[in-house]
Formats: C-alpha cells, structure tokens, sequence
C-alpha cells in the first residue's frame, strides 16, 4: 500500500479555502495529499522537482498525516492548513517560489516561561542592536 493518498473532501476544501484567502497567486499549482507516515510537525511542503511538475504540473505538494489531522479540533487544523501554506513565498520579481523556514526558532519551555511578546521583543532588540552596529562600522570605513 502506498503511504500517499488523496485527502478527503473536507480536507480539501478547507486547504482550497485558505489557499484562495492567502498571498499566494493563483496561478500556482498545490497538491495536498495524505501521507500517514508522518510522525513529525504539522506536515511537509515541498516544491515539486522539475520531472514531477513536467508530469503533473503541480507547483508545490503539501503532505498531511490525515488520521491525526482529522483528530485536530477546527480552530486547530485551520492552524496547521495557515502554518503550512506560510511557508510558500512567490517572488514577483524573480518569477520564482521558495519553501522557507519559519521566523521563530525557540525552545517550547523558554517560550512558555517568558511568552511570546519576550521573545518577539528580544528578537527586535538584537536586530536594531547589530543594525546600529552596521552602521558604526560604515562609518568607521
């Protein structure tokens, strides 16, 4: 038995719905598949290898553990559908898609000691902090 399936109806539509509410242009392809070997993270995202868009003339194929995903309750899986749709970007001007990585990388037990608004706030701080410095060492140049 293969480990891809194609997700059910309401699987679908509820990806279909965020696809067309999100930034990604329309022209772009997504498969969403069912993928029951997935033990980690919300899913996977992927952009197509050339061979597969060629055959397919999908763009980008998004893998969910369905069985799991069907468990979730509705405010969360509309949680997992946007977490990995925010992972695909298209950039205009290079007329190119790219998978990124997401903006917050933390450790679970220091985000619930400190919250969120911490973090966000630090990480602030830092980036202004080493652009400053950027700045004095141009000038310094």
């Amino acid at each position: 038995m293969s480990k891809f399936e194609e997700v059910f109806e309401d699987t679908l539509e509820l990806f279909q719905k965020h696809i067309n509410e999100s930034s990604i242009p329309k022209f772009i392809k997504i498969k969403i598949l069912s993928n029951n070997k997935i033990k980690k993270d919300f899913g996977l995202v992927n952009k197509s290898q050339d061979i597969v868009k060629y055959m397919t003339d999908y763009d980008i194929i998004i893998q969910v553990n369905e069985p799991i995903f069907d468990q979730l309750e509705d405010t969360q899986k509309e949680y997992v559908v946007n977490d990995l749709l925010a992972k695909i970007v298209y950039d205009m001007d290079k007329d190119k898609i790219t998978i990124i990585n997401p903006d917050v990388s933390t450790f679970s037990g220091v985000l619930r000691k400190y919250g969120i608004d911490t973090y966000q706030s630090i990480k602030e701080s830092i980036s202004v902090l080493l652009e400053q410095k950027q700045i004095e060492e141009d000038a310094v140049k």
